[in-house]
């Protein structure tokens, strides 16, 4: 006589941003029912693309190294290979205030850029050495994460010149931290990054990984759903005290049979923070924001597939530290004219009025092209403020991130809060949850249905 067995509830993942991808999708993978839920219209989180003027642009600057060793693997594995990526220039560019200089990564890049002294070139040689012979790991929790980066860099026998004219150009705005303040260790994984591999943009901008994931997910049977936001969990009354569902926010409720909480380091603050006190208290992290402003230009404002890097001493005022014509590497020569992106980072003192982030980056236009028409050619199609576009990562913060685990043994968490502040923190942070409620789904789960 054969029975019938209806399907198991499935493990929902809260959030599809980079973390809740992953871990679905690992997750699918490995053969659990898997629901991931978005508030959004769309997933990706901050990893999303807009369309202007017809063709795709990022929603703000992400750094994508091909090194990553876990976005590496969830790249390969939806399907985004070598040709569906575009590389950056290695190095960068950088305007002083008063002229250019172009910062190459090989010897000879580093020997003509005008803030390194011939002392600083053999220096970074020298750190170069040392971090492409030290695990990943290694880097990330050595003695230097008790320093911050500032600090190290001085230590370390850099100059003032190429602490000023490189790394807080750089470095400021990869870490959302001008004041190089990040703990020194997860500079030192980042430096590490730069230096093995190469900057890349998917060709139709970072939503291109989000996209690919969940269709992905859904060949491998799972679901995605977008525009319902989670308001609660729901656990169970009895002395276990699981997770049995979740409240969305028409009031409807879903069962499940786990919880995997991704999303945003606020989001699953709240959502925690009546499940599992000791883990919401973690997540009180201070945000650092990014504003991005998306112009449509009639014409190409600088050629080349770079970064131009704000370098100016801060005066105090509202600044754009960042510009990425970003055309030149998605879907280049498709369209007429050129897209371009203006970004600035700011603290916990909130996002710069658009208006005169606006005018600042008309000055930098003048000052940076002085034979560009900007005032004509360019029109502003879009302003992007994350606020919580990462977390600050001063000595002894990662420390104290909470785990996968909670203290409910059903319900886990992926985020970047779990590691670090990068793309390669929320895509790792992913696959370590997916291990960790995975063996929890086969020991209760599968073995009991």
């Amino acid at each position: 006589m054969m029975t019938d067995h209806a399907p198991p509830a499935p493990l929902i993942v809260i959030g599809g941003g980079l973390a809740g991808l992953s871990a679905a999708l690992r997750l699918a993978e490995s053969g659990v029912r898997v629901l991931v839920l978005e508030a959004g219209d769309e997933v990706g989180g901050r990893a999303r693309s807009m369309t202007v003027d017809g063709e795709p642009l990022d929603r703000g600057f992400q750094s994508l190294f091909t090194a990553y060793p876990a976005t590496s693997r969830m790249l390969r594995d939806i399907g985004l290979v070598r040709h569906d990526l575009v590389a950056f220039d290695r190095g960068a560019v950088v305007h002083d205030g008063s002229g250019w200089s172009r910062m190459g990564m090989s010897a000879g890049g580093t020997l003509g850029f005008r803030w390194f002294t011939r002392g600083d070139v053999l220096r970074l040689g020298r750190l170069a050495a040392e971090l492409a012979a030290a695990p990943d790991d290694a880097l990330l929790w050595g003695d230097e994460a008790a320093e911050d980066t500032a600090g190290y860099l001085v230590r370390r026998g850099f100059s003032a010149r190429a602490i000023e004219g490189f790394f807080r150009p750089l470095f400021g705005v990869i870490t959302a931290d001008r004041g190089l303040q990040s703990d020194a260790g997860y500079f030192r994984f980042l430096m590490k990054m730069l230096l093995r591999g190469r900057a890349v943009v998917p060709v139709e901008g970072h939503g291109m990984i989000s996209r690919w994931a969940a269709a992905r997910i859904e060949q491998l049977g799972g679901e995605v759903r977008t525009g319902g936001a989670v308001s609660g969990i729901r656990l169970a009354p009895d002395d276990r005290g699981l997770a049995t569902g979740v409240r969305l926010g028409d009031g409807s409720e879903i069962t499940c049979a786990g919880l995997v909480v991704a999303g945003g380091a606020r989001a699953s603050r709240a959502l925690l923070a009546d499940v599992d006190r000791q883990a919401a208290r973690a997540l009180d992290l201070e945000a650092r924001g990014v504003t991005a402003l998306a112009y449509a230009l009639d014409a190409s404002f600088h050629s080349g597939r770079t970064l131009v890097l704000n370098g100016a001493p801060a005066d105090g005022g509202v600044r754009v530290d960042l510009v990425c014509q970003e055309s030149n590497l998605l879907r280049p020569g498709m369209g007429e004219g050129a897209r371009l992106l203006a970004v600035g980072v700011h603290g916990d003192d909130g996002p710069p009025d658009p208006e005169q982030l606006d005018r600042a980056m008309a000055k930098l236009a003048g000052e940076w092209n002085p034979g560009f028409p900007w005032q004509r050619a360019a029109r502003l199609e879009a302003v992007v403020v994350h606020d919580d576009a990462q977390f600050a990562v001063p000595p002894g913060v990662r420390a104290d991130l909470p785990d996968a685990a909670t203290g409910v043994g059903n319900v886990f968490l992926a985020g970047d809060f779990t590691a670090h502040p990068s793309v390669e923190g929320a895509v790792g942070s992913g696959e370590r949850a997916a291990a960790v409620a995975g063996r929890w789904w086969d020991t209760h789960v599968s073995a009991g249905h």
